[in-house]
């Protein structure tokens, strides 16, 4: 029978951490340090999960890995470990905050627009609005990021993106980009590109990039639509939300077959 959890590890859930890694880090935190075996009996975690508990542990900044061998683990500051724990949760109402600033701005026009009866327009300069908010869309990602990219590149330009590639691919995540190989044309681009590659994201270059869009978690894409102006200095079409499962698989399969035609940027640049 498993013991009642603690004041620490309820303290501990209610700030966003599973019982077993509440159970682990409140059992490390009243020791020197312990091997994972040793851990497991102590907290009745099963010894299958508990190389994964630690592992989430270490990557959300509360246990550290001591060399050696057997390895053993250590558990950091209980100040430092509950304010990761509560950066966490503020950098998760951040995104929800632009969730729903977004969800404000693509639903209030129509909810009035069909309480007076007035057909809404699109107006100009909207597309462009929304190419701007795919940017910010990576943001609501947790574990995965699709991306291809072309001029003018605005998303290089997104200096806390850089923090947040590191997060996800900190944490197991995957950050991958192809960017159109005009990138290559500008020293300031390739030099903004290679800060996010050293955040962890991979990156490869192609000409064939013929549209911008960001798949994220596999679950939902943004994609830009080509324009129906002809002038090559126009701004892109309409952009595209997509959510249907079959859909997103379908252009996960064409970024994977684009990815493996392109070059590697530590190549190309």
């Amino acid at each position: 029978m498993t013991p009642a959890a603690s004041f620490s590890e309820r303290a501990l859930e209610t700030l966003g951490l599973t019982s077993y890694s509440s159970r682990a880090y409140a059992a490390l935190a009243r020791l020197p340090q312990a091997t994972a075996p040793d851990l497991a009996d102590a907290t009745r975690v099963p010894r299958q999960r508990i190389y994964d508990v630690l592992g989430s542990l270490i990557d959300q900044g509360l246990v550290a890995k001591t060399p050696g061998k057997p390895a053993a683990y250590r558990a950091v500051d209980p100040a430092n470990a509950a304010a990761a724990l509560m950066r966490a949760h503020r950098d998760s109402l951040a995104r929800l905050e632009v969730v729903a600033t977004d969800l404000v701005a693509e639903l209030r026009t129509d909810w009035l627009s069909a309480r007076t009866g007035r057909r809404r327009f699109v107006r100009e300069g909207e597309t462009r609005t929304g190419v701007a908010r795919m940017d910010h869309w990576r943001e609501y990602a947790q574990h995965s990021v699709l991306a291809t990219a072309r001029p003018p590149f605005d998303g290089l330009a997104d200096e806390e993106w850089i923090d947040r590639v590191h997060s996800i691919t900190h944490a197991g995540g995957t950050v991958r980009c192809v960017y159109h190989a005009d990138l290559l044309t500008s020293p300031q681009l390739v030099a903004r590109a290679s800060r996010f590659a050293a955040a962890g994201e991979e990156a490869r270059v192609t000409s064939a990039v013929e549209t911008r869009m960001i798949l994220t978690d596999r679950e939902r894409a943004l994609l830009t639509l080509p324009s129906a102006d002809p002038d090559p200095n126009a701004g892109p079409g309409p952009v595209l939300l997509v959510d249907d499962a079959h859909t997103v698989a379908e252009l996960e399969d064409t970024f994977d077959r684009l990815w493996a035609r392109a070059t590697p940027f530590s190549a190309a640049a």
